[in-house]
């Protein structure tokens, strides 16, 4: 009986992915662009992770992205100056807030209820009668006599009749 020979066994899946100066080229100008990681991932045919794998392995891809991620945001924020000192409201107010540390004014309302005593003790008796004949015609037609018997009750604590 013949013995089978092993032959080579075949790699299954894609090849290794090796980062080349070209691909480094490549995911700069995508980063520059303002893709994300992601997007850079899917563009250069690779799964994200893969993309994290070779940033880690190569710090050449990893540096290349940073400095794309940074060209596009200077670019950006060099439009955005230009605009601002072209006179643009949005542009100047947009910089300033984030920027110079602008805020937009935030008001506050607050409320504060007052109480005032008065000291009746030292009224006549007759400011006292016109203060109640005052209050009196103050009472709404509703049929609300709260504030008539709080003024009765005064009036005859403090003058002593009716």
């Amino acid at each position: 009986m013949k013995q089978k020979t092993k032959k080579p066994s075949k790699r299954v899946g894609r090849p290794k992915l090796v980062v080349t100066k070209e691909m480094c080229a490549r995911a700069e100008a995508y980063a520059s662009q303002g893709l994300t990681q992601e997007q850079i991932a899917a563009v250069m045919g690779m799964a994200t992770s893969t993309l994290y794998d070779k940033q880690n392995e190569f710090i050449e891809f990893s540096n290349a992205i940073k400095r794309g991620k940074g060209k596009g945001i200077q670019q950006v924020t060099n439009k955005l100056f230009e605009k601002a000192l072209e006179g643009d409201n949005t542009a100047m107010i947009f910089y300033l807030k984030n920027r110079a540390g602008w805020q937009d004014k935030i008001e506050k309302e607050t409320i504060v209820e007052q109480r005032q005593v008065i000291d009746l003790t030292r009224i006549s008796d007759d400011e006292l009668r016109n203060l109640k004949q005052v209050l009196t015609r103050a009472v709404t037609p509703s049929g609300n006599r709260g504030n008539e018997e709080i003024i009765e009750g005064v009036h005859k604590e403090l003058l002593g009749s009716d």
